[in-house]
């Protein structure tokens, strides 16, 4: 059986699945990690527990994550609402927030990545949250993915000076 006939089950993470989510966190880390969250996924569990996290299994085995959360929308974030949308930030008092992604490479490009967004899309849609995601410009794959399942870029850019 190739890898595309498999059945990838989506579901929500729980404790049992740390191990093999630490795993494949650490398989993809690296300098691409997108900008939200830049530690270990031990870390952000250590945080913010189980929160809005799914997993894609194929045959039981952890193949994938998602780790997300969805939030109330911070003063500092409402002006960008303004910026990008006629809808004002009060109709959005909560934000599904996609934290982390990872996914075996053998499995990317399987739509594996779609199903885990389709999950968190679910749960934001129950919360009356938009999702949105932040990802560095140069990542043009994970800007790709995030075109591909239907987010659309801002016009907005963030600047920093130390």
């Amino acid at each position: 059986m190739t890898e595309n006939s498999r059945k990838v089950n989506v579901r929500r993470m729980t404790d049992d699945d740390l191990m093999k989510v630490n795993q494949i966190d650490r398989l993809l880390f690296g300098d691409d990690r997108v900008s939200t969250w830049q530690f270990s996924f031990d870390s952000y569990w250590n945080i913010y527990g189980p929160g809005v996290n799914f997993v894609a299994e194929v045959d039981g085995e952890v193949i994938g994550f998602l780790a997300g959360n969805i939030a109330e929308q911070e003063r500092t974030h409402s002006i960008l609402d303004l910026m990008h949308t006629v809808d004002r930030s009060s109709r959005f008092p909560k934000i599904g927030w996609i934290d982390m992604v990872g996914i075996l490479p053998i499995y990317q490009g399987m739509h594996v990545g779609q199903g885990l967004v389709e999950a968190f899309h679910q749960e934001c849609k129950q919360n009356g949250a938009p999702m949105r995601a932040i990802v560095k410009e140069e990542d043009k794959r994970l800007n790709g993915f995030l075109e591909s399942v239907g987010f659309k870029k801002w016009t907005t850019a963030t600047y920093e000076k130390e």
